[in-house]
Protein backbone atom coordinates (compact mmCIF):
# COMPACT_ATOMS: atom_id res chain seq x y z
CA UNK A 1 0.00 0.00 0.00
CA UNK A 2 1.21 3.52 -0.84
CA UNK A 3 2.66 5.27 2.27
CA UNK A 4 0.49 8.28 1.43
CA UNK A 5 -2.59 6.16 2.10
CA UNK A 6 -1.66 5.58 5.73
CA UNK A 7 -0.41 9.14 6.17
CA UNK A 8 -3.79 10.46 5.04
CA UNK A 9 -5.41 8.35 7.75
CA UNK A 10 -2.97 9.82 10.27
CA UNK A 11 -3.85 13.35 9.12
CA UNK A 12 -7.56 12.64 9.53
CA UNK A 13 -6.92 11.36 13.04
CA UNK A 14 -5.04 14.56 13.84
CA UNK A 15 -7.96 16.69 12.62
CA UNK A 16 -10.33 15.07 15.12
CA UNK A 17 -8.73 17.13 17.90
CA UNK A 18 -8.89 20.53 16.17
CA UNK A 19 -9.15 23.33 18.71
CA UNK A 20 -8.30 21.10 21.68
CA UNK A 21 -4.51 20.66 21.68
CA UNK A 22 -3.19 24.25 21.85
CA UNK A 23 -0.45 25.25 22.41
CA UNK A 24 0.60 21.82 21.14
CA UNK A 25 0.22 20.91 17.46
CA UNK A 26 -2.29 18.49 15.97
CA UNK A 27 -0.71 15.06 15.50
CA UNK A 28 -2.01 11.73 14.25
CA UNK A 29 -0.29 8.34 14.12
CA UNK A 30 -0.93 4.94 12.51
CA UNK A 31 0.88 1.67 13.19
CA UNK A 32 0.89 -0.81 10.28
CA UNK A 33 2.07 -4.42 9.97
CA UNK A 34 1.67 -6.69 6.96
CA UNK A 35 -0.49 -3.99 5.34
CA UNK A 36 -2.92 -4.11 8.27
CA UNK A 37 -3.54 -1.22 10.66
CA UNK A 38 -2.82 -2.48 14.15
CA UNK A 39 -2.85 0.81 16.05
CA UNK A 40 -4.10 4.38 15.69
CA UNK A 41 -3.89 7.50 17.79
CA UNK A 42 -4.21 11.26 17.99
CA UNK A 43 -2.89 13.83 20.42
CA UNK A 44 -6.03 15.06 22.21
CA UNK A 45 -4.87 17.71 24.68
CA UNK A 46 -1.68 19.33 25.97
CA UNK A 47 -0.22 17.30 28.82
CA UNK A 48 -1.87 14.05 27.69
CA UNK A 49 -0.22 11.16 25.78
CA UNK A 50 0.97 11.94 22.27
CA UNK A 51 -0.45 10.29 19.15
CA UNK A 52 2.36 7.74 18.89
CA UNK A 53 1.72 6.54 22.44
CA UNK A 54 -1.93 5.76 21.65
CA UNK A 55 -1.02 3.97 18.42
CA UNK A 56 1.74 1.86 19.99
CA UNK A 57 -0.37 1.04 23.05
CA UNK A 58 -3.12 -0.25 20.76
CA UNK A 59 -0.61 -2.27 18.72
CA UNK A 60 0.99 -3.82 21.79
CA UNK A 61 3.57 -6.56 21.13
CA UNK A 62 2.55 -6.60 17.46
CA UNK A 63 4.51 -3.37 17.01
CA UNK A 64 7.72 -5.40 16.71
CA UNK A 65 8.79 -5.18 13.07
CA UNK A 66 5.90 -2.83 12.19
CA UNK A 67 5.80 0.55 10.44
CA UNK A 68 4.78 3.73 12.24
CA UNK A 69 3.29 6.75 10.46
CA UNK A 70 3.33 10.18 12.12
CA UNK A 71 2.19 13.57 10.89
CA UNK A 72 4.96 15.27 12.91
CA UNK A 73 8.45 14.26 14.00
CA UNK A 74 8.30 12.65 17.48
CA UNK A 75 9.61 14.50 20.52
CA UNK A 76 13.04 13.46 21.74
CA UNK A 77 12.91 14.91 25.25
CA UNK A 78 10.98 14.48 28.48
CA UNK A 79 8.62 17.36 29.25
CA UNK A 80 4.99 17.14 30.31
CA UNK A 81 5.09 13.64 28.78
CA UNK A 82 7.93 11.10 28.28
CA UNK A 83 10.04 10.99 25.12
CA UNK A 84 8.09 9.46 22.23
CA UNK A 85 11.31 8.65 20.39
CA UNK A 86 12.44 6.40 23.25
CA UNK A 87 9.07 4.63 23.19
CA UNK A 88 9.26 4.04 19.44
CA UNK A 89 12.75 2.54 19.76
CA UNK A 90 11.76 0.26 22.65
CA UNK A 91 8.60 -0.87 20.82
CA UNK A 92 10.58 -2.60 18.09
CA UNK A 93 9.30 -0.47 15.22
CA UNK A 94 11.19 -1.23 12.00
CA UNK A 95 10.34 1.79 9.83
CA UNK A 96 9.04 5.28 10.59
CA UNK A 97 7.27 7.56 8.10
CA UNK A 98 7.06 11.27 9.02
CA UNK A 99 5.11 14.00 7.25
CA UNK A 100 6.84 17.10 8.63
CA UNK A 101 9.86 17.94 10.78
CA UNK A 102 9.08 19.35 14.22
CA UNK A 103 10.49 22.92 14.14
CA UNK A 104 10.71 23.34 17.93
CA UNK A 105 14.27 23.88 19.09
CA UNK A 106 13.94 20.95 21.51
CA UNK A 107 13.26 18.60 18.56
CA UNK A 108 14.05 19.93 15.05
CA UNK A 109 15.56 16.74 13.64
CA UNK A 110 16.89 15.27 16.88
CA UNK A 111 14.08 12.72 17.03
CA UNK A 112 14.94 11.50 13.54
CA UNK A 113 18.65 11.29 14.40
CA UNK A 114 17.93 9.12 17.44
CA UNK A 115 15.68 6.81 15.42
CA UNK A 116 18.36 6.37 12.76
CA UNK A 117 21.00 5.77 15.43
CA UNK A 118 18.79 2.92 16.66
CA UNK A 119 18.89 1.48 13.11
CA UNK A 120 15.28 2.35 12.37
CA UNK A 121 14.59 3.36 8.76
CA UNK A 122 13.13 6.86 8.59
CA UNK A 123 11.27 8.42 5.65
CA UNK A 124 10.25 12.08 5.74
CA UNK A 125 8.20 14.49 3.64
CA UNK A 126 5.17 12.25 3.04
CA UNK A 127 2.25 14.68 2.53
CA UNK A 128 4.39 17.37 4.16
CA UNK A 129 2.41 20.30 2.72
CA UNK A 130 -0.89 18.95 4.08
CA UNK A 131 0.67 18.32 7.48
CA UNK A 132 2.10 21.83 7.75
CA UNK A 133 -1.18 23.34 6.58
CA UNK A 134 -2.93 21.50 9.40
CA UNK A 135 -0.63 23.14 11.97
CA UNK A 136 -0.33 26.63 10.52
CA UNK A 137 -0.60 28.34 13.90
CA UNK A 138 2.09 26.12 15.42
CA UNK A 139 4.57 26.57 12.56
CA UNK A 140 3.84 30.31 12.34
CA UNK A 141 4.60 30.92 16.01
CA UNK A 142 7.83 28.92 15.93
CA UNK A 143 9.02 30.94 12.92
CA UNK A 144 7.79 34.45 13.79
CA UNK A 145 7.07 34.41 17.54
CA UNK A 146 3.58 35.91 17.07
CA UNK A 147 0.07 34.42 17.10
CA UNK A 148 -1.42 33.17 13.85
CA UNK A 149 -4.35 35.46 13.03
CA UNK A 150 -7.45 34.81 10.93
CA UNK A 151 -9.33 37.89 9.74
CA UNK A 152 -13.10 37.43 9.88
CA UNK A 153 -15.07 40.04 7.95
CA UNK A 154 -18.65 40.17 6.67
CA UNK A 155 -19.80 42.59 4.00
CA UNK A 156 -22.70 43.11 1.63
CA UNK A 157 -22.25 42.88 -2.14
CA UNK A 158 -21.67 46.64 -2.27
CA UNK A 159 -18.95 46.44 0.39
CA UNK A 160 -20.98 47.61 3.40
CA UNK A 161 -20.61 46.21 6.91
CA UNK A 162 -24.14 47.12 8.01
CA UNK A 163 -27.27 48.89 6.85
CA UNK A 164 -27.20 52.67 6.54
CA UNK A 165 -28.88 53.27 9.91
CA UNK A 166 -26.65 50.68 11.61
CA UNK A 167 -29.59 48.69 12.99
CA UNK A 168 -28.75 45.42 11.26
CA UNK A 169 -27.55 42.73 13.66
CA UNK A 170 -26.54 40.26 10.96
CA UNK A 171 -25.85 40.67 7.27
CA UNK A 172 -24.75 37.07 6.80
CA UNK A 173 -26.68 33.82 6.37
CA UNK A 174 -27.24 31.19 9.05
CA UNK A 175 -24.66 28.96 7.33
CA UNK A 176 -22.06 31.74 7.47
CA UNK A 177 -22.72 32.32 11.16
CA UNK A 178 -22.27 28.59 11.81
CA UNK A 179 -18.91 28.78 10.04
CA UNK A 180 -17.92 31.58 12.44
CA UNK A 181 -18.67 29.33 15.41
CA UNK A 182 -16.51 26.61 13.86
CA UNK A 183 -13.71 29.19 13.56
CA UNK A 184 -14.11 30.13 17.22
CA UNK A 185 -13.93 26.48 18.18
CA UNK A 186 -10.51 25.99 16.56
CA UNK A 187 -8.98 29.31 17.63
CA UNK A 188 -7.65 30.34 21.05
CA UNK A 189 -8.83 33.92 21.12
CA UNK A 190 -11.37 36.25 19.51
CA UNK A 191 -10.39 39.91 19.19
CA UNK A 192 -12.80 42.82 18.67
CA UNK A 193 -12.82 46.57 19.21
CA UNK A 194 -14.88 48.26 21.89
CA UNK A 195 -17.32 49.57 19.28
CA UNK A 196 -18.45 46.00 18.59
CA UNK A 197 -19.10 45.54 22.31
CA UNK A 198 -21.00 48.83 22.59
CA UNK A 199 -23.08 48.32 19.46
CA UNK A 200 -23.75 44.55 19.39
CA UNK A 201 -23.20 43.49 23.02
CA UNK A 202 -22.00 40.06 21.81
CA UNK A 203 -21.16 37.01 23.92
CA UNK A 204 -18.30 35.96 21.60
CA UNK A 205 -18.71 32.33 22.66
CA UNK A 206 -18.86 29.14 20.60
CA UNK A 207 -22.38 27.86 20.04
CA UNK A 208 -22.43 24.62 18.08
CA UNK A 209 -24.89 21.69 18.32
CA UNK A 210 -22.15 19.41 19.70
CA UNK A 211 -20.67 22.08 21.97
CA UNK A 212 -17.18 23.45 21.51
CA UNK A 213 -14.32 25.42 23.01
CA UNK A 214 -14.87 29.05 23.96
CA UNK A 215 -11.92 31.23 22.91
CA UNK A 216 -10.46 33.95 25.12
CA UNK A 217 -12.32 37.20 24.42
CA UNK A 218 -9.96 40.11 23.78
CA UNK A 219 -11.34 43.66 23.70
CA UNK A 220 -9.32 46.62 22.41
CA UNK A 221 -10.70 49.46 24.53
CA UNK A 222 -8.45 52.52 24.66
CA UNK A 223 -10.43 54.39 27.35
CA UNK A 224 -12.09 51.44 29.13
CA UNK A 225 -15.61 52.13 27.86
CA UNK A 226 -16.75 48.51 28.06
CA UNK A 227 -19.90 48.53 30.26
CA UNK A 228 -19.78 46.47 33.44
CA UNK A 229 -23.10 45.01 32.28
CA UNK A 230 -21.74 43.90 28.89
CA UNK A 231 -22.19 40.23 28.04
CA UNK A 232 -18.43 39.77 27.68
CA UNK A 233 -18.10 40.88 31.32
CA UNK A 234 -21.03 39.25 33.10
CA UNK A 235 -20.78 35.96 31.19
CA UNK A 236 -18.19 33.62 32.72
CA UNK A 237 -18.29 30.93 30.02
CA UNK A 238 -15.04 32.34 28.66
CA UNK A 239 -12.21 34.53 29.87
CA UNK A 240 -12.21 38.20 28.86
CA UNK A 241 -9.09 40.36 28.59
CA UNK A 242 -9.43 44.09 27.93
CA UNK A 243 -6.42 45.97 26.55
CA UNK A 244 -6.59 49.66 27.43
CA UNK A 245 -4.54 52.84 27.73
CA UNK A 246 -6.54 53.94 30.77
CA UNK A 247 -5.03 54.09 34.24
CA UNK A 248 -4.30 50.84 36.10
CA UNK A 249 -6.52 52.02 38.96
CA UNK A 250 -9.49 52.19 36.61
CA UNK A 251 -8.86 48.65 35.45
CA UNK A 252 -8.63 47.29 38.99
CA UNK A 253 -11.81 49.04 40.08
CA UNK A 254 -13.56 47.91 36.92
CA UNK A 255 -13.28 44.22 37.66
CA UNK A 256 -13.65 44.57 41.42
CA UNK A 257 -17.20 45.60 40.57
CA UNK A 258 -17.66 42.99 37.84
CA UNK A 259 -19.00 39.47 38.28
CA UNK A 260 -16.75 36.71 39.57
CA UNK A 261 -16.79 32.96 38.97
CA UNK A 262 -18.51 30.57 41.36
CA UNK A 263 -15.13 29.90 43.00
CA UNK A 264 -14.73 33.61 43.74
CA UNK A 265 -11.79 33.95 41.36
CA UNK A 266 -11.92 36.67 38.72
CA UNK A 267 -12.45 35.21 35.28
CA UNK A 268 -11.42 38.40 33.49
CA UNK A 269 -8.56 40.88 33.46
CA UNK A 270 -7.69 44.38 32.30
CA UNK A 271 -4.24 44.90 30.81
CA UNK A 272 -3.19 48.54 31.09
CA UNK A 273 -0.23 49.71 29.05
CA UNK A 274 0.92 51.96 31.89
CA UNK A 275 0.86 49.05 34.32
CA UNK A 276 2.55 46.34 32.24
CA UNK A 277 3.79 45.95 28.67
CA UNK A 278 1.61 44.15 26.17
CA UNK A 279 2.96 40.71 25.46
CA UNK A 280 2.23 37.80 23.13
CA UNK A 281 3.65 35.33 25.66
CA UNK A 282 0.30 33.80 26.61
CA UNK A 283 -0.36 33.10 22.93
CA UNK A 284 2.66 30.85 22.39
CA UNK A 285 1.81 28.61 19.47
CA UNK A 286 -1.78 29.83 19.49
CA UNK A 287 -4.20 31.36 17.06
CA UNK A 288 -6.52 34.35 17.11
CA UNK A 289 -9.53 35.25 14.98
Amino acid sequence: MDPQHYMRIALELARTAQGQTSPNPLVGSVCVKDRQIIGTGAHLKAGTPHAEVHALTMAGANSIGADLYMTLEPCAHTGMTPSCTDLIISSGIQRVFIASINPKSSVNGSGIQLLKAARIEVFTGILQEEAEQLNQAFFHFIKYGTPYATLKAAATLDGRLSTQNGDSKWITSAASRTDVHHLRNIHDAFLVGVQTVLHDNPFLTTRLPHGGKNPIRIILDRHLRTPKTANVVIDVAAETIIFTLDSPESGTAFFERSIKTSSGKRNHDVVCRRRQPYSFQFFQGRSCV
